[in-house]
């Protein structure tokens, strides 16, 4: 069963087939369930009342926004994106490809 081995079969980068669930984006579903776990039971420690599922809903919606393809790497989430964008860093996407070609010198 285990006689050949593929290299680059990476187990933390493969896609799930339900949902595309990556240990990226559940990471990041827990990360957020965490926050709003902790932002409830600080705000909110008695009665959650209208104002406490607002809150719920708004951050379940943010994290369905975080987990979503970034647009411009389809292999990267939202949330980089939005971390590349707030601190200007230089640091390329997960898996952006250049394509380099030849100049052609002419002779004019």
């Amino acid at each position: 069963m285990y006689e050949k081995f593929t290299p680059g079969r990476n187990i933390w980068k493969k896609v799930s087939r339900y949902f595309f669930f990556t240990m990226e984006r559940i990471t990041i579903v827990g990360i957020m369930f965490g926050i709003t776990y902790i932002m409830i039971k600080q705000a909110f420690p008695y009665n959650i009342g209208i104002f406490g599922l607002i809150l719920i809903i708004n951050n379940a919606l943010l994290t369905i926004f975080f987990i979503l393809p970034s647009p411009s790497n389809p292999n990267g989430l939202m949330y980089q994106e939005i971390v590349r964008g707030l601190f200007k860093l230089d640091k390329l996407a997960t898996a952006d490809i250049y394509s380099v070609t030849k100049n052609k010198k002419e002779d004019m």
